[in-house]
């Protein structure tokens, strides 16, 4: 009854891959990992609490493994070298080919040129059918091109791993080439300089299996719809719309793609779900936005339509609205054909090709007739992140290739220009001034000086031996810390019926606020990208109905978008997003459609730091935007802001 347990419980083999069942020993997750170990945490997982170990990265210092293993268990256990090691060899002289196929899902899609394209869940099996097919391997998506029939590839994947036919997305979609044309930025961009140490840059792969090419599925072209616009009027006579919202609705049922890129605030969602509602006739919709929007969503179909059915995050057929996140697009493939519409909302964050939910919006876009697109910010940092809207709107120019599209339009005003004759039929963008209502936004930036040891701190981290990106976070984190104090400062100067939201790059600034308002007796409420969508909306509510609640303050990638923040007044950034589009959508939570005062922006700018470059490089930045989409307003909008510094 007392003998020591084994320290070893069970080992399995796949013929690649080591599967290890043991005793519970501090410290040894670190020796897993080390050697790319990966822990099985799913209860429902056949092989629970295993640790998953790469044949190779097991076996070149088993030895080693061993003899720390036992150094941690302080001789605890039952096991010696000579009993692990030999349930290694057992393992592996009766390999189980099925082990870690459990839950392991492949896509096969067709190729617009012959063969196929592979991806899905990583398996060391998989990769090893792939190159002995000869495929090679995409790099930037992450699947295999392989010059093969789908039966072919199917079969000898389910021969080497005992997959079933279940386990398999077969898609029909054709995929096309999207060469790979990014661009690197321009040069009358500002560059951020930290000076320091210089860095060694790592040394790319010369592997001449794997290419940069990108595929994506193949969408209908844009195609003119039969509604009249006497049709949609009569459509629209029992809605109550604000002036400029039956010209935004009309743009997107007479076509059966087109992107909606009004100013934030003007109602895009409202246009959308009406349209999207006449366009279907009682078939389905699919609505696809940030998880946060979710709620938002929802209320705001119920708000048009109290009695829709509507379903969140799975599909069910007898819902006519099917509201989901990017994340989850995957889910919602095999499905495609169900949906009469798709409204895809924040759209550029299908900006980069090579994400998996793009790819997976594309296979959605591709069987759905008719494609509502909308964003605020079309252009976020290039005028090549226009493409892939483009593209799945079936666009002309989204047909070029990426190089083409880059080399005609990206680089210069003048492309710029032509770019946007190219598409203006296409994009339908409005100001805010379309809102009598709106009493107008003020942005106003303010110096601060560091203090002596804050100087001091700034300049320790920016000369110290790291990596630039590194520094370059920390540097953000302290400038975020020293505003805390200025911010603080502004606070007590405000009227007793001024709101602020306060927004931070960095969720340890948004816990140092909520401390020093709460000891200044200040109502504040948080939002940080770990909170919930349900705790994130009660913070919303919260602050748009309760007096006593005066201060916002959330991390920009938490609260920036969708929100509707209009009960604030001023808006204070103690650091700033990356894009002008960014910055504008954060700030608009308060400055849109249902705003009574005028909204005055306040973003500290410490003196002689990174801040000003950042600074710098979003006027560079909003100048190219304005370019594109709001040509009339470019000179005076970079006018106003250069006056602000």
């Amino acid at each position: 009854m007392n003998r020591r347990l084994d320290l070893v419980e069970k080992v399995i083999f796949d013929g690649y891959d080591f599967g290890i069942l043991l005793q519970y020993v501090e410290g040894a997750n670190r020796l897993f990992l080390e050697r790319d170990g990966f822990y099985i945490r799913r209860a429902e997982h056949p092989l629970h609490r295993y640790w998953r170990l790469p044949k190779g990265k097991l076996l070149d210092d088993l030895d080693l493994l061993f003899h720390r293993l036992m150094e941690l268990t302080e001789n605890r256990f039952n096991e010696s070298w000579q009993t692990f090691s030999a349930k290694l060899a057992a393992a592996q002289r009766a390999p189980d080919r099925q082990a870690f196929i459990w839950g392991l899902t492949l896509r096969i899609a067709p190729l617009a040129k012959g063969g196929i394209l592979l991806s899905g869940d990583y398996h060391p099996g998989a990769v090893a059918v792939s190159r002995r097919m000869h495929g090679i391997f995409l790099g930037q998506s992450k699947s295999w091109r392989i010059d093969a029939s789908t039966e072919l590839v199917r079969s000898n994947l389910i021969l080497e791993l005992g997959l079933s036919e279940d386990q398999f997305e077969i898609l029909d979609t054709v995929q096309e080439l999207l060469t790979d044309g990014s661009i690197v930025p321009a040069d009358e961009i500002t560059r951020i300089n930290l000076g320091g140490p210089p860095q060694e840059r790592a040394a790319q792969p010369g592997n001449e299996d794997v290419s940069t090419d990108v595929y994506l599925a193949a969408v209908p072209s844009i195609e003119r719809t039969e509604f009249t616009t006497e049709q949609i009027d009569q459509a629209l006579a029992g809605h109550s719309l604000l002036g400029h919202q039956p010209a935004g609705i009309r743009h997107l049922l007479q076509r059966t793609s087109a992107l909606l890129a009004d100013d934030m605030g003007l109602g895009k969602t409202r246009q959308a779900i009406i349209a999207a509602a006449v366009r279907a006739a009682d078939r389905p919709i699919l609505v696809i936005t940030l998880s946060t929007l979710i709620i938002n969503w929802q209320r705001e179909i119920q708000m048009v339509y109290p009695d829709a059915k509507i379903c969140q995050q799975a599909f069910d057929p007898a819902s006519q609205w099917i509201i989901t996140n990017y994340e989850r697009l995957g889910d919602f493939v095999l499905q495609a054909g169900h949906f009469e519409v798709m409204i895809i909302d924040e759209a550029h964050r299908l900006k980069e090709p090579t994400a998996a939910w793009t790819r997976h919006g594309f296979d959605i876009a591709a069987k759905v007739p008719n494609r509502y697109l909308l964003t605020g910010t079309p252009v976020l940092n290039r005028e090549s992140e226009l493409h892939t809207l483009l593209r799945l709107s079936g666009h002309p120019v989204g047909k070029l290739s990426l190089k083409e599209f880059c080399e005609q339009f990206a680089g210069s005003q003048d492309f710029r220009k032509n770019l946007r004759d190219a598409i203006g039929d296409w994009m339908l963008r409005r100001r805010k001034d379309v809102l009598p209502g709106l009493k107008g936004k003020q942005r106003q930036t303010l110096p601060v000086e560091l203090s002596l040891e804050e100087r001091r701190e700034y300049d320790r981290i920016r000369l110290e031996d790291r990596p630039s990106l590194a520094r370059l976070g920390s540097l953000r984190q302290l400038l975020e810390q020293v505003k805390v104090r200025v911010v603080m400062e502004l606070l007590c100067e405000l009227d007793a019926e001024d709101k602020v939201i306060l927004f931070c790059e960095f969720k340890d600034t948004v816990g140092t606020l909520r401390a020093q308002c709460e000891h200044a007796d200040y109502g504040c409420v948080t939002v940080a990208g770990s909170d919930s969508v349900g705790k994130r909306q009660k913070a919303i509510d919260k602050f748009q109905s309760d007096p006593d609640t005066r201060i916002f303050a959330a991390t920009t990638s938490a609260a920036g978008t969708g929100n509707n923040l209009t009960a604030a007044n001023y808006v204070m950034f103690l650091g700033l997003p990356w894009t002008p589009g960014l910055q504008d959508q954060a700030e608009d939570r308060a400055y849109r459609n249902g705003q009574l005062r005028m909204v005055v922006v306040k973003i500290p700018l410490v003196e002689n730091t990174i801040d000003q470059m950042l600074w710098q490089m979003l006027l560079d930045k909003r100048q190219l935007a304005s370019d594109l989409i709001e040509p009339d307003a470019a000179a005076n909008a970079r006018a106003e802001l250069s006056a602000s510094l």
